[in-house]
């Protein structure tokens, strides 16, 4: 079990949401892919053991549907407005002002590649409550087609340590010490070409068998299972066309 007490640190992953042109729809799905129950009505809290690990909501009564659902990553902040300053100065665009969510102070910012991201102050709500165990958020990273512009840039507004890896094109952002997030160079896993987006990664007992309930409750396979050095994980798509990872952590 991985209980989250207490705050995030700062530019870590800490909440998910994202709205759908259905709920049920929604819920029909990730119940059986990821093993969620679900509370609430406008705003459906997704749980694992009961506890919130992310959320799903329709649009309010006279908005749109969305064109494209996509998850939306939460990073922490302790200061929402100084974050939001951060972003413009780096260059960065601020897409949602902050307003207060009750629970907390939120923002919705753009990166300079074009990723969109959100600002998470929290008060009463911290984020996941639960995170590294099956239904829950392990990672989180985006992808870029211009990477050191975007390791750049998250650099300068949330202070990251950031460690580049060897093998592949790919950096890690350290918060504390801490690797918390990552950026990779690659367009494949972006719902918008031209533009970098975050991906959620969700830990299951079973990738293949994630990806087979994903198929039979009407989402796709966007990237056939893998083994990596952290486990075996395949892309799905939700019926909506919201992608994201399921990581089956490794054996030994």
């Amino acid at each position: 079990m991985s209980d989250v007490d207490g705050a995030y640190a700062s530019g870590t992953p800490c909440w998910f949401d994202m709205t759908v042109p259905s709920r049920d729809t929604a819920m029909a799905f990730y119940g059986p892919v990821l093993g969620w129950t679900f509370d609430g009505d406008f705003y459906t809290m997704c749980q694992v053991r009961g506890k919130p690990v992310a959320a799903i909501a329709e649009p309010q009564p006279g908005e749109p549907a969305p064109e494209q659902s996509n998850w939306t990553v939460y990073l922490a902040t302790d200061d929402c407005a100084a974050a939001l300053r951060r972003v413009t100065d780096a260059g960065g665009q601020v897409v949602k002002p902050q307003e207060d969510a009750m629970v907390g102070w939120l923002a919705i910012a753009r990166d300079t590649t074009g990723g969109i991201f959100a600002l998470w102050q929290g008060r009463e709500l911290s984020g996941s409550q639960v995170v590294d165990e099956a239904g829950a958020p392990c990672w989180s990273e985006v992808t870029s087609a211009d990477l050191p512009a975007t390791v750049e840039f998250y650099r300068r507004v949330f202070g990251y340590d950031t460690e580049p890896l060897e093998a592949v094109p790919y950096v890690t952002l350290n918060s504390d010490g801490r690797p918390v997030a990552g950026v990779f160079a690659g367009a494949d896993q972006r719902p918008h070409e031209g533009h970098a987006a975050w991906l959620a990664y969700f830990r299951v007992p079973d990738a293949e068998k994630a990806a087979e309930q994903a198929v039979s409750h009407g989402g796709r396979v966007v990237t056939a299972p893998q083994d990596s050095s952290y486990g075996r994980n395949v892309v799905l798509a939700d019926p909506f066309g919201a992608t994201f990872v399921a990581i089956e952590p490794p054996t030994n």
